[in-house]
């Protein structure tokens, strides 16, 4: 059975995310940090690298993450499936509410490292590819018992969502104070995902598992034919989409002889 404790304590680390991201961007540091972790990156990390942890946090990479749970945890994706809405619409609302100009819009172009796609339009503020990092993160680490990862995969996939978080100050896209509040926002969206999964325990049903086998067959088309404005990242979308796909096919063919064989037996 689900536990509400995994769940309650998501949200307070989501809580005390957002609140921190609104101090931090209320103050002269978030310019200073994200100088500094931006040029550090530079330094330290090959371009390529930052790109393709930068693409972590896109949607249908996202998908595809979450992708291979549909062969033995359905109920992981469809949780994924069912926060996607409630991510689209935290980030929607302060993006429409907070007027936040992206770094590379304000700051001398001198001063920062920019890799892949310059964004300078659309406000900064929360960082969406966060959100999409940490939905997962939500929707793994609020999973019921029997299916919720072990705290040496949580510790790792905790890891991942911060890294895809450090990864947009890395390429220049996002203050610190927007992967903050992405970070909170995706616990919230991958908290609510998981519960309404507990409640309609939809991924249950018997046409589940070829409808979201379907579903990610379509992101996985879609991922290999999009630009996702990180060149260097290209090898690692194809492989996404190609992994997606294949777990899409092989869940396709399971339900197909399933279903065979059933029709066999009641024949």
């Amino acid at each position: 059975m689900f536990r509400a404790a995994p769940a309650r304590l998501l949200i307070a680390a989501a809580v005390g995310c957002l609140l921190l991201a609104l101090a931090l961007r209320a103050s002269a540091f978030d310019r200073a940090l994200f100088l500094a972790i931006n040029d550090a990156a530079w330094r330290w990390a090959p371009p390529a690298l930052a790109s393709c942890i930068t693409i972590l946090g896109h949607g249908l990479v996202g998908t595809m993450l979450l992708a291979p749970t549909l062969l033995r945890a359905p109920n992981l994706l469809m949780s994924g499936l069912f926060a996607t809405p409630v991510a689209m619409v935290l980030s929607w609302l302060p993006k429409g509410l907070i007027d936040s100009a992206r770094p590379a819009a304000i700051l001398d172009p001198a001063s920062i490292h920019v890799i892949g796609l310059r964004l300078t339009a659309h406000n900064s503020f929360p960082s969406g590819h966060t959100i999409t990092a940490f939905l997962v993160v939500g929707v793994l680490l609020a999973a019921d018992r029997t299916t919720r990862p072990r705290w040496p995969a949580a510790a790792a996939i905790t890891l991942i969502g911060m890294a895809v978080a450090a990864s947009r100050i890395a390429v220049g896209a996002h203050w610190p104070s927007d992967t903050l509040a992405g970070a909170g926002l995706g616990l919230l969206a991958g908290v609510a995902g998981a519960q309404a999964e507990r409640r309609w325990r939809a991924a249950a049903r018997p046409a589940a598992r070829p409808l979201l086998a379907l579903v990610v067959l379509a992101c996985a088309g879609t991922l290999a034919c999009i630009d996702t404005g990180y060149p260097l990242a290209r090898p690692l979308q194809l492989a996404a989409a190609a992994g997606g796909a294949a777990v899409a096919a092989l869940a396709l063919w399971r339900a197909w002889a399933t279903r065979s064989h059933a029709a066999r037996i009641s024949g």
